[in-house]
């Protein structure tokens, strides 16, 4: 496996989502002001190793929250969104609360779920996207089990 990035700047971030194929989102600008979002979330000790973009919470093509930028980091998975008039959306999940992620493909979209307790975030994204996203997360599924494990243990 190559050497472990760790991405901190929204711009390094968009950058590494577009050049495996992970999503670009609408447009460069909106892609970089989520991004910046989810550098801002950062604590200072935390740093991505995994980007993408996806359409959050997917039901149908008709039912999703718009697209939004992902960050797996050290710490957590944080999603966040930019939206019209510097409205944002931001939710972030510990990596010890991660109780699944798994890959389901149809006919015109892929889905990436996020299975959690007593939820699951479901991501829509573009066919070659997903193929390439499940790759290489499965590539990196013992690292995010290593920083799980680091994680003190939350209560329910």
């Amino acid at each position: 496996m190559e050497q472990e990035i760790h991405l901190k700047k929204a711009e390094d971030m968009y950058a590494y989502s577009c050049a495996h194929n992970f999503g670009k989102g609408l447009t460069r600008a909106w892609g970089i002001n989520s991004f910046r979002l989810v550098e801002q979330a950062m604590d200072e000790d935390e740093f991505a190793y995994l980007t993408f973009i996806g359409l959050h919470r997917f039901h149908s093509m008709s039912a999703h929250q718009r697209n939004f930028a992902y960050a797996v980091t050290n710490k957590r998975i944080i999603m966040a969104q930019m939206r019209s008039f510097r409205r944002t959306r931001m939710e972030s999940v510990p990596l010890n609360a991660v109780l699944n992620l798994s890959f389901d493909n149809n006919d015109s979209i892929g889905i990436v779920k996020i299975l959690l307790a007593n939820d699951a975030i479901c991501v829509g994204m573009s066919q070659e996207s997903i193929d390439a996203l499940s790759k290489r997360l499965t590539e990196l599924l013992p690292v995010i089990q290593q920083y799980a494990q680091q994680l003190p243990t939350t209560e329910s």
